[in-house]
């Protein structure tokens, strides 16, 4: 299994391979609210630039992307390269083994998980 649970930092936290990947992200994106770049919760499954009360570009919103693990493992493999003109200012994770474990947590993102509240 791919996001099996792993300790962090050598303390006491366990937090999956993906969550640790995941704290890449949180610069600009956390789960349950809109920072540079908007939630995650509720992701997979989302017409992508469709997130009310966030500022999508225009590329993005005319995508007519719908974020699957596919469409998701291709975007952060390369965004820039899947959507030039996306305001995302991430080079990409080069991992495939990476790219599914995030994938795997953002899945978990959902209205049950208490970072969702």
């Amino acid at each position: 299994m791919l996001d099996q649970r792993v300790a962090y930092s050598g303390g006491d936290i366990e937090v999956t391979a993906g969550e640790r990947i995941y704290i890449q992200c949180t610069g600009c994106h956390a789960p349950a609210y809109h920072r540079v770049g908007p939630k995650h919760c509720g992701l997979l499954g989302r017409h992508a630039g469709s997130e009310p009360e966030f500022e999508f570009t225009q590329t993005m919103k005319d995508s007519g992307i719908i974020w699957t693990k596919a469409t998701l493992d291709r975007f952060l493999k390369s965004p820039l390269d899947m959507m030039p003109g996306s305001s995302m200012g991430f080079v990409g994770i080069a991992s495939s083994r990476e790219r599914a474990q995030l994938i795997n947590f953002l899945g978990t993102l959902t209205e049950t998980n208490p970072l969702c509240r």
